[in-house]
């Protein structure tokens, strides 16, 4: 995990200065080494502070600050490939590099043992032998990677820079464009550091953004989910074929850590993650984090009594949870109060993670899009039918990277941890939409992610467990009521509401399913839409630290 930044000046001026502002806006995403690639040479330091930019001059800069997961305390990117045409920046874990460097490395010269460094030959390999076109490279050298990325590639020779997303958008890019430059990094307030305004853009997941002499094309898709269609009609077949790509999934996430944290709330979701983890990883500690006295806090005592796990509990404060919001708003970029609620609990959780000086966790993010766990897909199943359902999930998942992975990406970067996601491993993903939906969720179903729910039986995690209801995180953990009460104590109440705020409120844009049309199919609609003296609250901090 790493961030990355960029400046590409369009009227020749020296952009080094802002690409260090931009670093250091989001240091703690690299405290492992820093370096900088500018005119054909790459300067390496062990700090965003240790790098010297004041003395160079450069109208195109790329920036990397790293966070030493894989290769230990060499491999402070940017790397160049062997010819020293291209220049490489990686954000996110590949976890085939091995067998891919394996199958290259006697026609190229490794420095490094990290996996990123594996990319730059096998796109210089694409770029010299196969094809001239350096997109069409990219295209080749992503359909060979397992993994999460964030790349930025720059061909000095044409002055070509292409910005990559992985499938999914696990990894975060953002990019911004004005008369003077063009800029990107791994955070929007790198962007806002030099001088960029909202709306800023992103690079879409599984899409190339392609720079020709700082000027923005149209951004291209050069990687997609690996295609499937039902083949598992019978729960048995279902089960089989989700526990082996679950079981893969997991290896390839904790291969060689000796030490890893579960973001847990006692959910099936991230119970199962918890209990693999701790077949295949020495010491494993689970996270979770609520009011005093939530339902979360108290199932996930109980469940990691029963299963023998290792259990931390960041109980929060009406005070600790209104002096957490403006850091929150700050570092998720966000203040929809949906997301905000949400993202509490992770951020507590993370918090006590950090203390303890964990570098890797996982988390149960994407399995209720993949299995259908949402309470209101039973409704979606039985009023529109399972065709609509499927669609529904299909975009659930698709928007995934700007409703919950970007957020708890910049949460676990800033205190410098990598956040892993098993369940979206593609074999994973693939498994999942090979299974009948019909398995997984019936008409009026309270309980949804069945095939999910008997693996974990299967794999010996008890059924009282497995079939647990549990309360969406922002309730489960009491945080929605939490914050509904920080807003009253400051003011915010039905009454400080204006038809002019309702008016710019519907302009919003919808974040979650919940809020996007999950509401419609619940009873208890209230609980899915933030009520607007919250929303209102949450808007007047962002305007105070304007």
């Amino acid at each position: 995990m790493c961030g990355i930044a960029g400046v590409l000046s369009k009227r020749g001026g020296n952009v080094a200065p802002l690409v260090g502002s931009m670093l250091f806006s989001m240091a703690s995403r690299g405290p492992d080494g820093a370096g900088v690639s500018f005119e054909g040479q790459v300067i390496r330091s062990q700090s965003v502070a240790d790098l010297d930019l004041g003395k160079m001059c450069a109208q195109s800069v790329i920036g990397h600050s790293r966070l030493a997961i894989v290769g230990g305390t060499c491999g402070t990117q940017p790397f160049r490939s062997c010819d020293s045409r291209l220049t490489l920046e990686h954000n996110g874990e590949i976890y085939n590099y091995k067998e891919l460097k394996a199958r290259i490395e006697g026609r190229h010269t490794f420095t490094t043992e990290t996996d990123s460094e594996v990319i730059v030959h096998l796109l210089e390999e694409h770029y010299n032998n196969s094809c001239r076109d350096l997109l069409e490279a990219v295209r080749r050298t992503v359909a060979e990677l397992d993994g999460v990325y964030a790349l930025a590639i720059r061909d000095e020779a044409t002055d070509t820079t292409v910005l990559v997303r992985d499938r999914l958008g696990v990894r975060p890019m953002y990019y911004a464009e004005n008369e003077q430059m063009v800029a990107f990094a791994s955070e929007r307030k790198a962007l806002w550091a030099v001088g960029f305004k909202e709306p800023t853009l992103r690079v879409l997941p599984g899409h190339a953004l392609v720079i020709e002499k700082a000027c923005t094309k149209p951004q291209v898709q050069v990687a997609g989910l690996l295609k499937a269609r039902v083949m598992h009609r019978t729960m048995a077949s279902a089960v089989a074929a989700y526990e082996d790509a679950l079981v893969a999934a997991m290896k390839k996430r904790t291969q060689d850590v000796q030490r890893i944290g579960i973001i847990f709330s006692g959910g099936i979701d991230s119970v199962l993650v918890a209990y693999l983890a701790s077949k295949m990883v020495p010491e494993v500690i689970c996270y979770t984090c609520g009011v005093e006295g939530s339902s979360d806090l108290e199932f996930a005592r109980q469940i990691a009594d029963t299963l023998g796990l290792k259990l931390k509990a960041n109980e929060l404060s009406q005070d600790r949870v209104e002096q957490l919001v403006p850091e929150l708003i700050r570092v998720i970029e966000e203040s929809n109060a949906g997301q905000i609620e949400v993202a509490l609990p992770v951020y507590g959780a993370v918090e006590l993670a950090k203390k303890d000086g964990i570098r890797i966790m996982l988390t149960g993010q994407g399995a209720d899009e993949l299995f259908a766990g949402y309470n209101w897909y039973s409704c979606v199943a039985e009023r529109e039918g399972y065709r609509k359902l499927r669609r529904r999930m299909a975009q659930d998942l698709s928007l995934l990277y700007k409703e919950t992975l970007e957020r708890e990406d910049k949460i676990t970067m800033a205190h410098s941890i990598e956040l892993r996601e098993p369940y979206l491993d593609l074999y994973v993903v693939k498994a999942s939409m090979e299974a009948d939906l019909r398995l997984n969720v019936r008409p009026g179903d309270r309980f949804g992610k069945r095939v999910h729910r008997r693996l974990a039986e299967r794999l010996g995690i008890p059924h009282d467990v497995a079939f647990r209801v549990k309360e969406a995180a922002q309730h489960g953990s009491g945080m929605h009521d939490m914050l509904e009460a920080v807003a009253r104590k400051n003011g915010f109440d039905e009454e400080a509401i204006t038809a002019r705020y309702l008016t710019e409120l519907q302009s919003k844009e919808k974040m979650g399913s919940s809020q996007r049309y999950g509401y419609l199919f619940e009873k208890e609609s209230k609980l899915w839409v933030a009520e607007p003296h919250v929303q209102m609250y949450l808007d007047s901090i962002v305007h105070k630290g304007a």
